[in-house]
């Protein structure tokens, strides 16, 4: 299935005040579904969808009080407003958007309706020349003359492919995370400084070095695993809200991310434990001289 991406206006009130939503919407090959999209469907019929119908996320579905059967209107980019029926109602609306189209209706109000990208349902273990046949297939009728090429194995995607958000965003995290570490270094090495005279009274009165290192070892230890512990309920608990909400599942980190963060936090507390008080460890304690 080619997919075609649109905007559309919908006009409704809030409180009493009138207010014009522009929404991104899809369309899709009804005969195509689910096999390569499943919106979960939980009323109606997705093979409904045609000239004249639209398919309604859940959310959108419960906030204008729509159910299969119902109208809503909406305005085109072409400015055309159209009445269309509701054919179905579907619970994936985060991922798909709130209007989910058959190409007959969405295609006419558009001014070059051209597939973004082509859906496919592929059995395992097919060759890759009858799926770049398949995906010719679909093009030809959209995009005449089109070619499918296939990219190197192991070529990155080009920073522009990746969307300029996600490196804004991963920028931003960065920077953020960057100066919460240099905070939390600068406090455990101002501490320790702090604490070297009882270090040197802790080798006057006998301690060698290697109990001393396991105390900071054990300390910096300690402060990692609570550091870990509250930091992860602290996070978890506005992500679980916001994940059930929104998504109703689990939150989700990448194993290779998790990692990172973990690795960040034991360095810097090592660091921070270790690093200050280096030179009064490898100096020989001060003698004390009684006199009688």
């Amino acid at each position: 299935s080619g997919v075609l991406h649109s905007t559309v206006v919908l006009a409704r009130k809030e409180a009493g005040e009138p207010r014009l939503d522009r929404l991104p919407v899809m369309a899709v090959d009804p005969s195509a579904l689910p096999a390569t999209l499943d919106p979960k469907v939980t009323a109606g019929d997705l093979g409904d969808l045609r000239a004249g119908t639209v398919a309604v996320g859940e959310e959108r579905a419960r906030s204008l009080d729509l159910d299969v059967g119902s109208e809503v209107t909406v305005r085109y980019g072409d400015g055309a407003n159209v009445a269309l029926r509701v054919a179905a109602v579907y619970e994936r609306s985060l991922a798909l958007g709130d209007f989910l189209f058959a190409p007959a209706e969405l295609a006419p109000h558009l001014a070059a309706p051209l597939h973004t990208r082509v859906l496919l349902s592929v059995v395992p273990g097919a060759a890759l020349q009858d799926v770049k046949a398949a995906v010719q297939r679909v093009l030809a009728g959209a995009a005449p003359g089109a070619t499918v090429t296939e990219r190197p194995k192991g070529e990155h995607l080009r920073t522009e492919d990746r969307g300029v958000g996600q490196v804004i965003s991963l920028v931003a995290v960065s920077v953020i995370g960057g100066f919460t570490v240099i905070a939390v270094l600068s406090t455990l090495v101002l501490i320790m400084v702090g604490r070297r005279q009882e270090v040197i009274l802790l080798r006057l009165v006998g301690a060698g070095r290697r109990q001393i290192r396991w105390m900071l070892r054990i300390e910096a230890m300690t402060v990692m695993l609570v550091g870990l512990v509250v930091g992860t309920v602290t996070a978890l608990v506005p992500l679980l809200a916001f994940s059930l909400a929104t998504t109703g599942s689990w939150p989700y980190m990448p194993p290779e991310q998790a990692g990172v963060v973990v690795l960040v936090v034991v360095v810097t507390a090592g660091a921070g434990y270790t690093l200050p008080l280096r030179s009064v460890l490898r100096k020989r304690p001060p003698s004390v001289v009684g006199h009688g």
